[in-house]
């Protein structure tokens, strides 16, 4: 009788921990990656990542295992100020729409700046508004309107050198 309690109580438990990994067990979208932060590490997972697409994302109050999660897209997305208010060289006001597209390279970095892709998408947008305030403010409208192209490149080149410390471009 006291065989059969035993065999009993090993099956549940047993069948116990199968249902809480299994229900735990994370598979990672294709164009996603997740930033898994554990006690003592800080770990990518998705595609084309070294450590694989799967991990178990246990609650982070259960002491040694608990992980907290950042989910962050790896796909390219886009940014968008509609309507954005600038100036020129003359202090002309005028409005215009910029939109501009990033991918997330350095995700470990990416994860420590922001914790969630709307926190990212804001702090984009504010950087967007400085490099339009920057490249803008030192031209006349006549030449920004009539240079489109050149001051695309420009836009480019101002907006990339300050993504380098975010793990954008």
């Amino acid at each position: 009788m006291i065989l059969m309690i035993a065999v009993g109580a090993v099956g549940f438990v047993l069948v116990l921990t199968l249902v809480l990994a299994a229900s735990f067990r994370t598979v990672v979208s294709t164009n996603d990656v997740h930033i898994v932060q554990s006690v003592k590490k800080t770990t990518s997972y998705g595609k084309d990542q070294p450590t694989g697409n799967v991990y178990y994302r246990w609650p982070s109050w259960l002491p040694v295992i608990g992980v907290k999660t950042i989910s962050l897209p790896v796909s390219v997305f886009d940014v968008k100020l509609d309507g954005y208010a600038a100036y020129d060289k003359g202090r002309v006001p005028f409005m215009i729409d910029v939109m501009a597209f990033f991918r997330i390279t350095e995700t470990n970095m990416a994860a420590q700046r922001v914790h969630s892709h709307p926190e990212l998408i804001e702090q984009l947008k504010g950087i967007l508004q400085g490099a339009c305030r920057a490249i803008l403010a030192s031209s006349e409208i006549e030449e920004i309107l009539e240079g489109r192209g050149k001051f695309g490149e420009m836009f480019t080149k101002e907006v990339d050198h300050n993504l380098m410390a975010w793990g954008v471009q």
